[in-house]
């Protein structure tokens, strides 16, 4: 299990993406590539576009940089756009809600690579 309660760090986030990756990916095939970036339209703190052959999240920056702790919950509410852009796109109706819960079970360490393992015996 990934502790997210610890410093953020750059490879924390990498390593949280990977997983999401792993056990979270969209149902059409497209992995989701995470960036950080400084600048990011002053109405929101990130987003997720969905590219020819994948999908993109942006996380402002500023958030990452000073308010750390709520980096997790932003990557979710990002990650639940990806898996639900199919149902809902931009909504945040139910699919992107159940879609949010998905990623924040495994951000927040309750579902790992162990719990697959234990579901294929």
């Amino acid at each position: 299990m990934i502790q997210r309660q610890t410093a953020f760090s750059r490879k924390t986030l990498r390593e949280t993406v990977s997983l999401l990756n792993l056990l979270a990916a969209p149902s059409d095939g497209r992995k989701v590539r995470v960036r950080v970036v400084r600048r990011i339209p002053s109405d929101r703190i990130g987003d997720c576009s969905k590219l020819k052959d994948h999908y993109l999240i942006r996380l402002d920056a500023k958030v990452v940089d000073e308010q750390p702790d709520a980096l997790w919950l932003l990557l979710a509410h990002e990650w639940g756009h990806a898996l639900a852009w199919e149902n809902c796109t931009h909504s945040h109706g139910e699919a992107w809600g159940m879609a949010l819960a998905k990623a924040w079970r495994i951000i927040s360490g309750e579902v790992s690579p162990g719990d697959l393992e234990n579901d294929l015996d």
